[in-house]
């Protein structure tokens, strides 16, 4: 079983046991192993709150003055 979420992939390994994470498109690395999709998902809230905070931070310039 595969879900999609939040542009992730959670693969279904082995039936309540193991569950990996895929990233975005396009080549779609793995990137954890998760015991639960829960889990998966999770992990996935917690990588996009991360991006968006390194984005926000790159994106601010000095105040010059």
């Amino acid at each position: 079983m595969r879900i999609f979420y939040r542009g992730y992939v959670i693969d279904e390994e082995i039936r309540s046991i193991s569950y990996s994470v895929r990233g975005r498109r396009p080549e779609r690395p793995e990137l954890t192993a998760k015991s639960t999709a829960r889990q998966a998902m999770e992990w996935i809230d917690g990588n996009v709150k991360r991006e968006a905070i390194m984005g926000t931070t790159r994106t601010l310039q000095p105040v010059a003055h």
